[in-house]
């Protein structure tokens, strides 16, 4: 009975530890038809960007410059006219300006909740064809508090396509505005 005793503690931390893993592996499992973000609004009528049509985008990048190769009918369709889409984003640099009371934001980028590579101070490292670029917005994204900032957002916004050889990115978002953000919808939350 003792030498069983080593194997039952070592098979129940293991089942324990693999129930654990099971729990937490929605979010590795979660793709480009899950909606994890916010949702869009009901009252917004313009055409919605669809996270999965990303994986149909070939580039190439060479030397961290980036060219399109091809793009899915779906976004071809889209270049040029105003669209919203809900994901997260990640504002650093310049475009984030920290004040007393919290943060403005003037631009960001955008990428889909799923195949993200976290860094050392966690943003993604985007890959090209999976980021949504949005250098200037209208109107800053004001942040009204200290500490984390929640960046689930949906934006509206005129998506243009890049196709020469570039090292800023191929999708943009121009005259965009922030028109709901997590972060917003906690602190009104709050207040009431």
């Amino acid at each position: 009975m003792s030498k069983r005793k080593p194997i039952v503690v070592i098979l129940l931390i293991g089942v324990g530890l693999l129930c654990w893993n099971l729990a937490e592996i929605r979010s590795v499992l979660t793709g480009p038809g899950d909606q994890l973000g916010l949702p869009v609004p009901e009252d917004v009528e313009v055409p919605e960007i669809d996270w999965a049509w990303f994986n149909e985008v070939e580039v190439e990048v060479e030397e961290g410059h980036c060219q399109l190769v091809s793009v899915p009918e779906a976004l071809e369709q889209l270049d040029g006219c105003e669209v919203v889409v809900s994901g997260p984003s990640f504002a650093c640099g310049e475009q984030l300006i920290e004040r007393k009371d919290g943060y403005t934001i003037t631009g960001f980028v955008m990428v889909p909740y799923f195949g993200m590579i976290d860094c050392c101070v966690g943003n993604p490292i985007p890959y090209f064809q999976w980021t949504l670029v949005v250098k200037q917005l209208q109107k800053n994204w004001e942040i009204e508090h200290k500490g984390v900032v929640d960046p689930d957002v949906v934006v509206r916004g005129t998506l243009r396509i890049e196709r020469s050889r570039t090292e800023e990115g191929v999708f943009f978002l121009e005259n965009a505005e922030v028109i709901r953000s997590a972060d917003a919808d906690a602190m009104a939350e709050l207040n009431q």
